[in-house]
C-alpha cells in the first residue's frame, strides 16, 4: 500500500511541518500585476465520490491560459518511459529464490490473472502498481487527467513540471534489490480488504481536507525511511517543480494541479513560491 500511497498523493510525512492550512486550492498573484494563477493539490484517483469537481476548481481551470501538471499525460507513452520500466540483463526470476519467485509467479496468476512472463522483464515497482490498481474501481478519469481533458477541450495549454526522465530516475531510485524485497513482502502479507480499507480513509481525508490525521497514520509505517522518502519523493521534486512554476506564472495565467502532499510545510510548494515572491491566498 505504501507505493500506492506515494503514486496516489505523494504525502509529506514529517511531524515537525505545519499543517494548519490544508486548503487544496489556492490563488497565486504577482504584485503589481492583475493576473491571476492558481494552484490545486491532487490525487490520483477517480472515486465517484470525488466528483464533480468544486465549481471553484472548474471556473479558476477556465480562467487559465496554462495548465501544469507534474507531468505532460500525452507523454506518458513515450518509448524512452516504457523501456525504463523494464529490467536490464535481468529477469523476475533472477531476483528471487526459487520458492519465493513460485509465490509470486502464482500471486500474479491466480489473484490478478496476468501471466508471469508477461511481466518477467518489469521493474517490481511497477508490478507494485499493477497489484494495487487492478483492486481499485476508478469511475472516473483520475482527477489530474479530468483536469486534462478539460483543458484540451478549452483549448488551455498543457505543460509538464517534470520530465520523464526526472519521474522515472525518481522512481528507480530504488535499489532493484529493495524493490524486489518490497514487492515479495508485498504479496505474502497482501490483504485487499486492508488495501480498500486504506483508500477508503484516504479518499475521505481528502474530500474533507483532513489531511494531518491520515499523515499520522502513515507516519509509523514509513518511519525507517523517513528522510530519503521525503528527500526522493517530495523535496528535491518540490524544489524542481516550483521554479519552473514561477517562470510560468510570470508568462502565463496558470492552473498547476500535483499531488496535494507536494503544496504543504516548510519545503512545500505554497512556502517555495511565497519565497519567490509570488502571494498566496487559500480559496477552498
Amino acid at each position: 500500500m505504501r507505493i500506492l500511497l506515494i503514486f496516489i498523493i505523494t504525502f509529506i510525512i514529517n511531524t515537525q511541518n505545519s499543517w494548519s492550512q490544508t486548503e487544496l486550492l489556492w490563488e497565486i498573484t504577482i504584485e503589481n500585476s492583475t493576473n491571476k494563477s492558481y494552484l490545486f493539490g491532487t490525487i490520483h484517483s477517480g472515486d465517484s465520490r470525488l466528483f464533480p469537481l468544486d465549481s471553484m476548481i472548474y471556473k479558476s481551470l477556465l480562467n487559465s491560459e496554462v495548465l501544469a501538471l507534474e507531468l505532460d499525460p500525452s507523454n506518458m507513452k513515450n518509448i524512452k518511459m516504457l523501456k525504463k520500466m523494464l529490467l536490464k540483463d535481468q529477469t523476475l526470476e533472477d531476483l528471487y529464490s526459487k520458492k519465493n519467485y513460485k509465490i509470486l509467479k502464482d500471486f500474479l496468476n491466480d489473484s490478478l490473472n496476468i501471466a508471469p512472463l508477461m511481466v518477467n522483464n518489469m521493474q517490481p515497482i511497477f508490478i507494485e502498481q499493477l497489484i494495487d490498481q487492478s483492486f481499485i474501481k476508478n469511475e472516473h478519469d483520475p482527477i489530474d487527467i479530468h483536469l486534462h481533458k478539460n483543458a484540451l477541450i478549452n483549448n488551455i495549454s498543457i505543460v509538464g513540471l517534470e520530465t520523464i526522465d526526472e519521474q522515472m530516475n525518481t522512481l528507480l531510485s530504488i535499489e532493484t534489490s529493495n524493490q524486489a524485497k518490497n514487492l515479495i513482502t508485498k504479496v505474502k502479507e497482501f490483504n485487499r480488504q486492508e488495501l480498500l480499507n486504506d483508500m477508503d480513509s484516504l479518499i475521505a481525508a481528502y474530500i474533507k481536507k483532513d489531511i494531518e490525521l491520515y499523515l499520522n497514520k502513515e507516519l509509523e509505517k514509513t518511519k525507517k525511511d523517513n528522510e530519503e522518502f521525503l528527500e526522493n519523493f517530495i523535496y528535491s521534486r518540490n524544489k524542481t517543480m516550483s521554479k519552473r512554476a514561477v517562470r510560468i506564472i510570470n508568462e502565463n495565467k496558470t492552473f498547476i494541479a500535483v499531488g496535494a502532499a507536494h503544496l504543504y510545510g516548510e519545503n512545500g510548494m505554497i512556502s517555495l513560491l511565497k519565497k519567490e515572491g509570488l502571494i498566496l491566498r487559500p480559496l477552498h
